[in-house]
């Protein structure tokens, strides 16, 4: 079992899991709408408001509460699509430690405890019985929406929001959306069939490039693997479509875990 700090390098990976393996979908296509938003009116403003990047980079702030993991951390993000996720964790201004995660495996650097690790992307579906899918992670990491009961929305209009809601024999899905230009505010999902619910709210939207993005992330979430918690993600420093390195080299002093 990898201790809390292997763990923490891994939580971003376990809430995107956390979610039906399901990602956002871009090729759907819906009739044209009508002088007013409909439910097709919407899900093509999620769809067209989704950062599809070759090249990602962030520093990250990371506070968690429950879960095991009492410590707040210091995160810098980099991702190519399709190819890598990339990060380092620091604490009290000391890289704790670095993972890079590929489509099919999973590399982690211990530095306070001089351990490495590697694994295949199913160590995570054994270790923390949850599906895994390298995809849908790049997508919680851009602030994308999974598009679940697409086909069985139904639409709630409020003063200044609208709220999408589906339900089928798995999920239950809410998505809230502003008026335009119709930006992602909240989303949430429950599996009642594995008793896992997630909730996300999106905030501090700022214009990277041509793109929206959430710089501020609160996410609450609870599950048999998990237990009950909540996670605050704060963003800076965000770039697009910049190519970054990925440094992950092992010392030979490393012992493998």
């Amino acid at each position: 079992m990898m201790n809390k700090l292997i763990n923490s390098l891994c939580f971003l990976l376990i809430m995107a899991l956390l979610l039906p393996a399901c990602k956002a979908k871009k090729e759907v296509t819906t009739p044209a709408p009508s002088k007013e938003e409909s439910v097709s009116f919407l899900i093509d403003q999620i769809i067209k408001n989704q950062i599809d990047a070759e090249w990602f980079s962030a520093k990250a702030r990371i506070i968690p509460s429950g879960f095991g993991i009492g410590v707040s951390l210091n995160a810098n993000i980099r991702m190519q699509k399709d190819n890598a996720i990339w990060m380092n964790v620091s604490k009290l201004g000391l890289e704790a430690g670095r993972a890079l995660i590929r489509p099919d495996s999973v590399f982690i650097l211990d530095r306070f405890n001089r351990m490495y690790y590697a694994r295949p992307i199913e160590y995570v579906e054994t270790e923390f019985n949850l599906p895994a899918d390298f995809g849908l992670l790049q997508e919680m990491i851009l602030g994308n929406a999974a598009l679940l009961n697409v086909e069985k929305m139904k639409l709630k209009k409020l003063t200044d929001r609208y709220i999408l809601t589906g339900n089928n024999d798995d999920y239950r899905t809410e998505y809230r959306l502003g008026n335009a230009p119709y930006l992602l505010e909240e989303m949430s999902v429950n599996d009642e069939t594995n008793q896992r619910q997630f909730f996300i709210n999106f905030d501090e939207y700022k214009a990277i490039d041509k793109h929206s993005f959430s710089h501020h992330r609160d996410i609450q979430l609870n599950s048999p693997q998990t237990g009950e918690g909540s996670i605050k993600i704060n963003f800076s420093k965000v770039e697009i479509d910049v190519p970054k390195s990925m440094p992950f080299s092992v010392s030979s002093r490393y012992e493998r875990g």
